[in-house]
């Protein structure tokens, strides 16, 4: 009897633990890397709820850390001092507070062996870095030096780019045009100095972008030395008197044998603009399974641009059959390709901030966040979401009974495509365009960059 009561006993003890850490792995402890670095620490990280755990002395004693600690036993509260904030957790809630404001956290702190634990990432992405994990290694990566840049592309809509400037590394100003003969024009004007001057006083980089499409006029700038000289001189009067920091060029559509003369337009280019002046370049995504050739010598350009922006996005697009227009799976190919031929700094994963409706005519009609906004309005939307590729749809019919679908970016499609971008180590993110009204994007890059 006396030893049954004693069996009895084991199991409720084993049971009440159960209870106390229900999601606390029997696997080895996670290793921790902060800024490439690997950690050690006396008693191991643990893995609680599917978040990293660890004790309370990481913050003392790591040197990017070098943090203050506090214990309040009557509140069950410990507060920390670090890099510049003070984070408060209570043992077993999930409320916390950062310089006095109000957070949630996924995994409670708790106390293990004496030692209070508190969860990694809510920590290091409230002291401003960046943290992923590699599964296959099970490794935490921290990053404190790591900022990845944001570089906009500007497009009439001076209202939404003045609101969220301080959210952007880089803008490209689109309003040049160039020719076959190299001239160059103002394809539109929007509040030119006022928007300039603005994002030098906020410290953001400015480039003048300059687009052509189509392969007949690039064939007959690309190919011929006097028409490129003519552009590269017109650039080079540009950005001396607007004082630009960068030049952005957008070729599209070019004859794949046009190739190499866009590669040596771009070498006399940087040529001329010096080691002072940035030279960016927009290409079209590619995965290396294409069969098709493209007019890009992706490897050669990464050797000449500062920066290529890779247009992630137009999968599917109007004169398509419907479909995401950035499915995740693709785009992560995209990274890994473009990370074999061009160095993964300098390379800006280009974003779409729109999509498109299937169904409106003979090609999809282009769709942004308030058309949808409209469309949701005036026919209601059937919304789903297509986790294979990470995208959300929609569909309705129209007045006259015509079925409609669409697909476009969301939050949700969007935060998988920076973690792509952390993941990978690239350079930064680039998205087409500011005045799409895309306010799903803003609300990400407000944690992103830490603002």
């Amino acid at each position: 009897m006396r030893f049954s009561r004693y069996i009895l006993f084991v199991v409720l003890l084993a049971f009440t633990y159960l209870l106390i850490f229900p999601a606390l792995t029997m696997a080895s402890s996670p290793v921790i890397r902060i800024d490439g670095e690997l950690r050690n620490f006396s008693l191991g990280a643990q893995i609680v709820n599917n978040r990293t755990m660890v004790p309370i002395r990481f913050v003392v004693e790591d040197e990017a850390l070098q943090g203050e600690v506090f214990w309040d036993a009557s509140l069950r509260k410990v507060a920390m001092n670090c890099r510049g904030k003070y984070i408060e957790m209570f043992i077993g809630s999930n409320e916390a507070w950062v310089d006095g404001e109000k957070r949630f956290l996924d995994s409670p702190p708790y106390i293990f062996e004496s030692r209070t634990f508190i969860p990694l990432r809510f920590l290091s992405e409230n002291l401003g870095a960046m943290v992923n994990w590699d599964a296959q290694k099970s490794e935490v990566l921290i990053n404190f030096k790591y900022q990845p840049r944001v570089f906009a592309y500007y497009y009439r809509s001076f209202a939404e780019y003045q609101e969220n400037i301080d959210l952007f590394s880089d803008v490209a100003f689109r309003w040049f045009e160039t020719n076959g003969r190299g001239e160059i024009f103002y394809e539109y004007q929007d509040r030119f100095a006022e928007a300039l001057d603005l994002a030098r006083n906020k410290g953001v980089k400015t480039h003048a972008s300059v687009v052509l499409m189509g392969k007949d006029a690039l064939h007959q700038l690309l190919s011929n030395s006097e028409n490129r000289a003519r552009l590269i001189a017109n650039l080079l009067d540009v950005v001396k008197k607007d004082r630009y920091d960068g030049v952005n060029i957008d070729f599209e559509l070019l004859d794949p044998g046009d190739a190499g003369n866009l590669t040596l337009f771009l070498q006399e280019l940087k040529t001329s603009l010096g080691t002072d002046k940035e030279l960016s370049v927009a290409v079209f995504a590619r995965t290396g399974k294409e069969k098709w050739p493209v007019g890009y010598e992706y490897k050669k350009i990464g050797q000449i641009a500062d920066s290529v922006v890779v247009m992630a996005y137009d999968y599917s697009y109007s004169t398509t059959a419907p479909g995401p227009v950035a499915p995740l799976w693709w785009v992560r190919e995209v990274c890994s390709y473009m990370r074999s031929v061009i160095p993964q700094d300098k390379i800006l994963l280009g974003l779409p901030t729109y999509g498109y409706d299937w169904g409106a005519g003979k090609n999809a009609a282009t769709i942004t966040a308030p058309k949808l906004e409209a469309l949701e309005a005036k026919y209601g939307l059937q919304k789903d979401f297509d986790y294979p590729s990470m995208s959300p749809c929609y569909s309705y019919y129209d007045e006259e009974g015509k079925y409609h679908e669409i697909w476009l970016e969301n939050e949700a499609s969007l935060k998988e495509k920076l973690n792509l971008v952390q993941e990978n180590r690239l350079g930064g993110v680039s998205f087409w365009r500011i005045g799409n009204g895309f306010a799903d994007l803003y609300r990400l890059l407000e944690g992103w960059r830490g603002k």
